[in-house]
């Protein structure tokens, strides 16, 4: 079953920009991942019986079908403003036009995608004369940020050789409400989020249930901040010697107070909400 309560109305794109892409060779790799991976060979398809859109997985055949892949050729190299230059040690870069990491025939709702028995994952690359940009596009019903995150690992280690296992099946268990629940018992270890109380609310009230007034919410928020609040995406670049002091020194301080482990993605979190509220 899929996620309801507006997201299976939408698709997401995960884009990347490197210096240079084998087209076969990723296309290759990307195959081979769904075909390990069998859920992303599915097709959404509406039941009946549950009122709900599902994936119908099947569980052996030719996968090659089962991938969206695309790609196109620009003849002009892409501005600097969007390139990353590894020799500086922190940068701000503005994003692409999503043309460039998204194919215009890509479906976003899932009734479309049912209709048409589109592949669940697409991906699209555009060579530029200086560097490639490759786009993976989801339906956000099927994947979030950690399962595209768990098919880039994937994706990685296929395109090198590693071994490597595809996730578990979905479950009812709710990870984000497990670790509230041990915010509860623990409240001695999170002081500083409990004095935040507002922000501790908004979490247990948006990210532990998924419904349509939770969505909304969310939306209304985020539109808010772009059309009052004259947000502005960025890409924030770190290299990897910045970021490995940067590592470091909190892992180090963590290990030092005996607080057990942290991950990158935490101390990166934490970062880029500091550093972006810093004049507060």
């Amino acid at each position: 079953q899929l996620d309801h309560g507006s997201v299976e109305q939408v698709s997401v794109t995960s884009g990347y920009i490197v210096k240079s892409v084998n087209i076969t060779e990723l296309q290759s790799a990307a195959i081979r991942v769904v075909d390990k991976w069998r859920l992303l060979a599915g097709r959404i398809v509406w039941s009946k019986n549950l009122s709900k859109w599902c994936i119908l997985v099947p569980l052996k055949g030719d996968v090659s079908s089962r991938l969206k892949f695309t790609s196109t050729t620009e003849a002009n190299r892409l501005p600097s403003s969007f390139v990353i230059n590894e020799s500086i040690s922190a940068q701000v870069l503005q994003r692409p036009p999503v043309k460039y990491f998204r194919h215009p025939s890509v479906l976003d709702d899932a009734a479309s995608r049912a209709s048409s028995s589109a592949p669940i994952i697409s991906i699209h690359v555009t060579q530029f004369s200086n560097c490639a940009c490759i786009g993976i596009n989801f339906p956000h019903s099927v994947l979030d940020a950690f399962g595209i995150g768990q098919f880039i690992h994937a994706l990685d280690d296929e395109l090198h050789g590693r071994p490597w296992e595809a996730p578990p099946l979905p479950s009812e268990i709710n990870v984000v409400q497990e670790a509230l629940d041990d915010l509860e018992a623990a409240p001695s270890m999170f002081d500083d989020i409990h004095r935040e109380s507002a922000t501790y609310a908004g979490l247990r009230r948006d990210f532990t249930k998924s419904s349509f007034m939770n969505n909304l919410s969310n939306s209304r928020a985020f539109l808010s901040e772009f059309m009052w609040g004259r947000i502005e995406d960025r890409t924030v670049y770190l290299n990897g010697k910045t970021l490995g002091k940067l590592l470091r020194v909190v892992k180090d301080e963590v290990r030092a107070i005996g607080r057990g482990s942290v991950t990158t993605s935490d101390i990166l979190v934490a970062w880029i909400l500091k550093e972006a509220n810093i004049r507060q």
